[in-house]
């Protein structure tokens, strides 16, 4: 069963993969169809040979206001050599405003055509860039490339870019369009500021790139959508590179500011991949901790009668929480390529192995629990197992979608979804609690299983959303607390359900039934049929060890009386009941011995 539910899910996540790596390098390839690619690049190739900076710059149609703030933040500075390749993330504030009227260029429209869209104004929202640079036949300026990634609430948007950026004064200008759009030399050079930097662009891509385009799509409907110009001011900082970035679209009229105060920063790509193999280690090293402490958990619980008093349903959530760590982790190993595959890769390994460690103890337990469930040469079996798959697609899905939008949009109906799906997740003591609670029994789980797990477990959404500097650029959040403290809680009553009792906490008036083994010795063998004057001396002895028992003891002997009136040292019957929940004289199946 659990080889089938691995087995299965692991198929369909890398057949999902495939397809979509296969559809996009075949989408690629006809892309780039010879005649079609030519006439375009002929196209834009003479309108760039014809351009200048009085007639077709795109800067002179914004706003004064907003064409001051790009001067301001492109004035000359203290140079800044070192490389801007990297990722950055930051925030903006979005304005709308209304364009310059220039005859030359055509009347730009204040409302936007069917298609295109822009963040809503007064809105504020997220950024994430990255950036690869190289060198130009000019040493003091270099050739720029990446793609940005703005979103905010109901709005989000992909887009490629390119540009220069010049050490002298630590400035770069960058052009970005959507990511199915066609991006060319003209628009990047149509984004400077200044005619000196008109001209010069235009001159470093007239040699290096030969008015080549840029980026090339086949279909000339993907070419409609918002365009920006992005003006950048780089400086150091004490953990990588920051900037104030000024964000203006020049086709859509919203203008994306850093907040006052606020900064764009940045990590080279060299010191994110350390961030990263930091992070895939310490991932490995928790999973192969959280493996040893599992089979030692599982070591512990061999009999049936103690995996009937493990809860299924906690293995069962933990199965699904190591699933979605398990899908994320490959995802955004493909994703990223390159040396995250090395280190990527072994911690998958360890989160793959601690998911099949925990469905297989999930069927050991759910087995001895529910025997008839998974017997499928009947009926009930065969629905029994229908109903794992169901139930396990029924709650993986969603989640996995939750997930995918919080990454990719992080608006307010994804993260109240995340918290959602978080706070279910990470509550996967509570069913164990109530199985203690129900049968009296708090000593199947390992103290240090549950100490450890705790801790393990709680590792990732504490390192994303506590820690400001983490891989994903996601900002932290004081609510990420509450989970913690929320786990730690069930944690801690596992723990005193132990040394305490499994109903110390339940108020005496609200505890559920138990069956007391101290109960008085019967006078007959209600399971016998030997009569009262044959069965006096007999009823005394211990079927377990044939010693007799003395009701009168206080010490270890003492007499232990099952509900179905059978008469047993209480170690004698403690020690069988470790093995097995039934009557060893008469197969009965017997409740747990309530702690303490």
């Amino acid at each position: 069963m659990d080889r089938r539910v691995l087995t299965l899910g692991c198929a369909l996540a890398l057949f999902g993969l495939w397809l979509l790596v296969s559809a996009g390098d075949n989408w690629l390839d006809r892309s780039h169809s010879s005649p079609e690619r030519r006439a375009f690049e002929h196209r834009w190739w003479n309108a760039f040979r014809r351009m200048s900076y009085a007639h077709n710059s795109t800067f002179t149609l914004l706003p004064d206001n907003v064409q001051q703030s790009a001067a301001a933040l492109l004035k000359p500075g203290s140079e800044f050599h070192d490389s801007i390749a990297g990722l950055y993330h930051g925030q903006w504030n979005a304005v709308h405003f209304t364009p310059h009227h220039n005859d030359t260029i055509g009347q730009w429209n204040t409302t936007l055509p069917e298609g295109y869209e822009r963040p809503a104004n007064s809105s504020t929202g997220d950024l994430e860039m990255t950036l690869d640079a190289e060198p130009s036949i000019d040493d003091s300026v270099s050739l720029i490339s990446g793609d940005v990634h703005l979103r905010s609430g109901g709005f989000n948007t992909r887009l490629i870019l390119q540009g220069l950026h010049w050490h002298t004064n630590g400035t770069a200008v960058l052009h970005a369009v959507p990511e199915l759009s066609a991006q060319t030399t003209v628009d990047v050079v149509r984004a400077m500021s200044t005619s000196r930097a008109f001209d010069q662009a235009r001159g470093i891509y007239d040699e290096t790139l030969g008015g080549r385009l840029l980026s090339y799509t086949r279909s000339e409907e993907a070419l409609d959508g918002c365009s920006y110009h992005i003006y950048m001011h780089f400086g150091s900082a004490p953990s990588g590179v920051q900037a104030q970035a000024l964000t203006v679209s020049s086709n859509c009229n919203v203008l994306l500011a850093t907040p006052s105060g606020q900064h764009v920063s940045g990590v080279s790509h060299a010191r994110y991949r350390q961030k990263t193999t930091r992070y895939f280690r310490t991932g490995l090293a928790l999973m192969l901790a959280q493996a040893a402490l599992l089979f030692l958990q599982m070591r512990a619980t061999t009999t049936h009668a103690a995996m009937s008093m493990v809860s299924h349903h906690t293995l069962a959530m933990l199965a699904v929480l190591y699933t979605y760590i398990f899908i994320m982790h490959s995802i955004a190993c493909l994703a990223f390529g390159g040396i995250y595959l090395i280190f990527g890769f072994v911690t998958i390994a360890a989160y793959l192995l601690s998911m099949s460690l925990y469905l297989k103890y999930l069927i050991c337990v759910w087995k001895v629990q529910s025997p008839d469930a998974f017997d499928a040469l009947n009926a009930a079996g065969r629905r029994g197992l229908l109903t794992v798959y169901v139930k396990f697609y029924a709650v993986l899905i969603p989640g996995v979608y939750t997930i995918y939008a919080f990454i990719d949009t992080r608006s307010r109906l994804s993260q109240w979804l995340m918290a959602i799906l978080l706070t279910a997740m990470y509550s996967y003591w509570l069913p164990q609690i109530w199985l203690n609670v129900r049968r009296g029994v708090a000593r199947r789980l390992r103290i240090d299983y549950i100490v450890g797990s705790s801790i393990v477990h709680l590792f990732l959404p504490v390192y994303f959303f506590a820690c400001p500097e983490n891989i994903a650029f996601i900002r932290p959040t004081p609510l990420i607390w509450v989970l913690v403290a929320y786990n730690l809680s069930q944690a801690a009553v596992l723990v005193l359900q132990r040394f305490l009792g499994a109903l110390f906490f339940i108020p005496a008036v609200l505890r559920p039934d138990v069956y007391s083994y101290c109960a008085s010795l019967p006078s007959v063998d209600e399971e016998s049929c030997v009569g009262a004057d044959q069965q006096t001396e007999s009823m005394h002895k211990c079927p377990i060890c044939l010693m007799p028992v003395d009701a009168t003891s206080s010490s270890e002997s003492a007499h232990a009386v099952t509900p179905c009136h059978h008469v047993y040292h209480e170690a004698c019957l403690a020690n069988w009941m470790e093995i097995k929940l039934e009557c060893p004289v008469c197969r009965a199946a017997l409740p747990p011995r309530v702690d303490g």
